[in-house]
């Protein structure tokens, strides 16, 4: 039973800059991770649209695969689906390249994901399933998307914490859940923000409980690059990997890419952690409307924790919804 790390820089990580990362800067990051023994590395999105060059967003999966210059054995490749953005019609065969997809969906899109993922396996590709916002499940929901996802058969499922809202007695059950009702072949993931710092402590229990158990992917993202406040960081978890579990990352070439890629993007946009992403992930709201409330310039940092929990209160957090948080704004403070 292994541990795998897939670093989703390149799609995650687009949420800051727009996916304009470069074409030069996606072949950099792409081949550095490959170079430090990255095993699974997510290079972007698979999206309706109009695209350029530039962008980690492809409307067919030969358009990404220009970007792998080096194709290595121990290396896997893999883009994501959100079924709800992509023409399934588009997918081409699995090459040699490109042989995975990972499908994230809310839980209104089951029956089209399970659809999509269907017709892309039939295709040839593996196929992950990453259910958005785990935290938002009932007990008896959570129960019955696993039988549902079991009996599909994927090759792995994600506990995505899309809110960061996860705390590590509420992981444990929830973890359980997915050891419980999933099939010991089919591994399981972990996707963790960073809105309480918690990531690097949710991931030590995730191995803990499982090392040994079944296999494990962990994802991760260079400098925790991602939407506001970001995710677990590839360096810290490559580098633990290595002390506590024997791996053999080369963080050189890491720290390379962060140094030469990243960090130039740091240096003009903001990520990490923040108070009122911690506010969400506390109160399990939606992360858009603290970035929509930041925006509004009357608002104080108070005020802003007092509307995401009146949000919150109201049970109106899940989605975002500009109307609700302008409502809130007016009700409040105009």
């Amino acid at each position: 039973m292994g541990i795998k790390v897939l670093d989703c820089t390149l799609r995650d990580g687009g949420y800051v800059n727009n996916f304009n990362f470069g074409e030069e800067n996606k072949i950099e990051i792409t081949n550095k991770l490959i170079s430090a023994g990255i095993e699974i590395i997510e290079i972007g999105f698979l999206k309706n649209g109009n695209h350029y060059k530039d962008l980690t967003y492809y409307n067919k999966v030969s358009e990404a695969e220009k970007y792998i210059t080096h194709n290595c054995i121990n290396q896997k490749y893999c883009l994501m689906v959100r079924p709800d953005w992509y023409d399934i019609n588009f997918l081409e065969p699995a090459t040699e390249k490109i042989d995975c997809l990972r499908f994230a969906f809310h839980s209104r899109d089951m029956r089209l994901t399970l659809d999509q993922a269907g017709k892309a396996r039939d295709l040839g590709y593996s196929v992950f399933l990453n259910p958005v916002n785990i935290t938002s499940y009932s007990e008896l929901e959570l129960e019955q998307l696993l039988i549902t996802i079991n009996l599909f058969q994927p090759e792995a499922v994600s506990i995505v914490d899309t809110f960061g809202s996860l705390l590590p007695k509420q992981f444990t059950k929830i973890l359980d859940s997915f050891h419980d009702l999933l099939s010991p072949n089919i591994t399981i993931g972990l996707h963790l923000h960073e809105n309480l710092s918690f990531s690097m402590g949710i991931a030590n229990q995730f191995l803990e409980k499982m090392f040994g158990v079944r296999n494990v992917i962990i994802d991760s993202s260079l400098l925790g690059m991602g939407r506001v406040p970001g995710n677990l960081c590839t360096e810290l978890l490559t580098g633990w990997l290595n002390v506590e579990y024997g791996k053999k990352y080369q963080q050189y070439e890491i720290i390379d890419v962060i140094s030469s890629t990243i960090q130039p993007i740091r240096d003009k946009f903001i990520w990490g952690y923040l108070p009122m992403y911690a506010k969400t992930g506390f109160d399990k709201v939606h992360r858009d409307y603290a970035e929509y409330l930041m925006s509004n310039s009357d608002l104080s940092l108070i005020q802003i924790f007092e509307i995401l929990e009146r949000i919150s209160n109201a049970k109106a957090g899940n989605i975002f919804d500009e109307n609700i948080a302008q409502k809130f704004i007016n009700n409040n403070y105009k």
